[in-house]
Order: structure tokens, then C-alpha cells, then sequence
């Protein structure tokens, strides 16, 4: 009998699904939606339409498709704790094997969208004016908070989480994923860009046994010598600095004046602040920047290399955007909207894991992908021929009668 979709049973694509154990979750028909979504965001990236993944089923129709989103009674809760199992437990075992440290790196991003009509009947919801550090303006669309695990060179997302300031603050929903990790196999660590670093990130952090490293908002208190009363905000402190105070050092090929403080700051009562700045902009105050560091033992270059392992998820929120529709989906309602994130995990873990062997480079990846599904089609067709089936028919099967 001649299969509804084209991807074989040796594909990868179910491999990696059952490996997730995703057959305890979904019903068949479900799995086959999943197998046709990952092969959509793979073989041509992903617009937002649901017409694009219809037209990979020919036996489902686009509302069909659309329905498996919106209405489709699936767990997708269920779905991506496996996930999360899966990628944790494979990163902890790379930190067991390697003796690399893991770093869970946090962050969020904003899908924007187009401020509905007053008269607006089913708006999409969990939408909100939010600021937009990328863009230094206010925006409107639906915000994320982004958690990705990397050991060496390899990098996964871990979880995303919609944003709903009146639910729950991006600070606690981090605080949350942090307090339910594992402890670390070996050294383990939490990079965050300023906006997290605050008391509550810093002790969850500790109580889970990673040291907390980010990045700090220049407008900190600390209390260095002379100030120790009232203190001093740090981007005042830098214009105190001289040339005689500050060193010049090199961090991921790129040199930099940096001017290192152990001591207190408002909330605590010792850790590891580092000012600065590029070595061509020196005490340029819009070039100033701030890190701090819970594990005083560490010295300034080694903070400076750990907290650049955070630059994977920045390129995660641009690939996810320019190739797998995270500012074009179409979906509206907050279940179908999670269930797209489920969906976009499973294609960027599946390239990661099974494809690509660079996981800094997703285009790389996403090309080696894109000729697994191709190969896919080719053995489709091949068993079809050999077991006899007409060709007109495999020509309807692939929408090209």
C-alpha cells in the first residue's frame, strides 16, 4: 500500500523521534504531523504558513495541518520535558566524557508582530509592548525566555518559555529553570546578559552549583576604596580610572582595556566586577562595559572567555528567525503558539544532533538537512518502484501529476 508521506521508515528524522520516545505521546497521525513540520523547516525553512507543511502531506489538507496546531488534543508539555531530558542528559554526558564545564546560557528575544484593530475579534494572545534592547525601542509581539545548554562546541535549546508579565517576570521564570537543573558533572556555569544579573539569579545559581556569570548594568553600586560608605555607580568609578589603572588584554582574538574589582557590591558582599572597554575606544563611556563573576578564584581573562560561550544563543534567535518562521508564525492562541516553540526545538536539536556535526554554524547544518530529507524522497521513491507501484501514482503521492 502505497505510504502518505514521503519519508521513509529509515529516515532520521523518526530515529531521532522515537529515540525521544515521542510514540508515548503522540498517536501515529500526530507523529506524522511532527515528521512533516521537521521536514518543511528543514527542506525549505518555515514562513509561518501552514500551507507550506500541507503541501509535504498529500493527504492533509492546510486546515488539517492548522488544526494539529490550534485544536489537535497532543501534549506538548509532554513533549518538551522529553526533550529537555534528552538534551540534558546528552550534554552532561559530553561534560562526563570531555571534562568540558556546561554552560547554561539565558536570554530573551522578541517576536514582534503588527499592533491589532480595536476591532480585532482573536487577536494573537500573549502579545504586549516590550522593550527592545536590540532595536533601543519600545515594540510590540510576543517575548521569550530562551535557555540553551553547550559542552565544547556542542549547543542545544533547553526550553522556551512565553512571556507573561502578568503571570510570572522573565527573572523568575530563569530563576525556575535554573533551581530544577541537575548539578554539573564537572564545573558548571550560568552566563546571562545584564538584565538577569540580579540576587535571586545569583543564589539560584549557587544552590545548584554553577557559578554565575554576566554580564552587569553600569548604573551598580560598588565600594572600592574611598567610597566605601555611600559607594560609587560603576560608570562613575571608570571616569575616576587612569591609564596606569587599567590592563590590556586579549579575549577571543580581541583586545580590550579592563580594569578589574573584588570587593562588595549593593547585594553582595564579595564578587568579581570587570570593567571594560575596547582597546580603540578606552573610557569611552558608551563603549564601557561591565562582568561580574561569582568564583572569585577566577582571574580576568578567564571570566572574559567564559561569558563569550554565550554568543550561541544570539545566533540561535537570528537562524530561528531567518529559517525557521519565529517572526512569521501565524498561529494566535497561547496552546498552539507552545506547540510551535515544541516544534521548532525538535527541528533545531534534530539538525543538531543527527545532521550537523558544527553546531556553531546552522547554515552549515541546515544544508547538510536539507540533503537528508532530499535522500529521504529518493529511497521513498525507490521502494515504490521496486515494490511495483504505478508511477502515475507516486507522481499524485508527490503532487506533481
Amino acid at each position: 500500500m502505497l505510504e502518505n508521506f514521503i519519508i521513509t521508515a529509515s529516515s532520521s528524522i523518526i530515529k531521532f523521534l522515537l529515540k525521544l520516545d515521542l510514540d508515548l505521546f503522540l498517536t501515529a497521525s500526530q507523529l506524522k504531523h511532527v515528521i512533516a513540520f521537521i521536514s518543511a523547516m528543514v527542506l525549505r525553512g518555515y514562513d509561518g504558513k501552514v500551507s507550506a507543511i500541507a503541501e509535504l502531506s498529500s493527504h492533509r489538507h492546510r486546515t488539517s495541518v492548522g488544526h494539529f496546531l490550534s485544536k489537535s488534543p497532543w501534549k506538548e508539555k509532554l513533549v518538551m520535558e522529553s526533550l529537555k531530558e534528552h538534551v540534558i542528559k546528552r550534554i552532561r554526558k559530553l561534560s562526563e566524557t570531555t571534562g568540558n564545564p556546561i554552560y547554561v546560557i539565558i536570554d530573551d528575544t522578541i517576536s514582534e508582530k503588527t499592533v491589532p484593530s480595536s476591532k480585532a475579534k482573536c487577536p494573537t494572545e500573549k502579545c504586549g509592548f516590550h522593550n527592545s534592547r536590540l532595536k533601543g525601542k519600545t515594540v510590540y509581539g510576543q517575548q521569550m525566555v530562551t535557555v540553551m545548554l553547550r559542552c565544547g562546541n556542542t549547543v542545544l535549546p533547553y526550553t522556551i518559555v512565553l512571556y507573561d508579565k502578568n503571570n510570572m517576570s522573565k527573572i523568575k521564570i530563569a530563576e525556575e529553570v535554573i533551581k530544577n537543573l541537575p548539578f554539573p558533572v564537572n564545573k558548571g556555569y550560568v552566563l546571562c546578559d545584564s538584565w538577569y544579573s540580579c540576587k535571586a539569579l545569583f543564589e539560584a545559581s549557587a544552590e545548584r552549583r554553577y557559578t554565575y556569570i554576566g554580564a552587569l548594568k553600569t548604573n551598580r553600586v560598588i565600594y572600592p576604596k574611598g567610597h566605601e560608605r555611600l559607594g560609587i555607580k560603576l560608570h562613575a568609578f571608570a571616569k575616576t580610572l587612569t591609564q596606569e589603572d587599567v590592563s590590556l588584554v586579549t579575549a577571543r582574538k580581541h583586545e580590550y582595556y579592563v580594569y578589574t574589582y573584588k570587593g562588595k557590591l549593593n547585594d553582595l558582599e564579595e564578587a568579581t566586577i570587570i570593567l571594560s572597554c575596547p582597546k580603540n575606544d578606552i573610557f569611552n563611556e558608551k563603549a564601557l562595559k561591565a562582568f561580574i563573576s561569582l568564583d572569585n578564584t577566577l582571574d580576568t581573562l578567564d571570566i572574559l572567555n567564559h561569558y563569550v560561550y554565550r554568543w550561541p544563543i544570539e545566533i540561535f534567535f537570528r537562524e530561528r528567525k531567518r529559517h525557521l518562521g519565529l517572526d512569521e508564525y501565524q498561529v494566535r492562541s497561547e496552546s498552539a503558539i507552545n506547540k510551535y516553540f515544541v516544534l521548532l526545538m525538535l527541528t533545531y536539536t534534530y539538525w543538531g544532533l543527527e545532521v550537523s556535526l558544527d553546531f556553531l554554524n546552522f547554515s552549515k547544518g541546515i544544508k547538510s538537512a536539507r540533503k537528508k530529507v532530499q535522500q529521504s524522497k529518493v529511497a521513498w521513491i525507490h521502494e515504490q518502484s521496486k515494490a511495483g507501484v504505478p508511477l502515475e501514482q507516486i507522481f499524485q503521492a508527490l503532487k506533481i501529476a
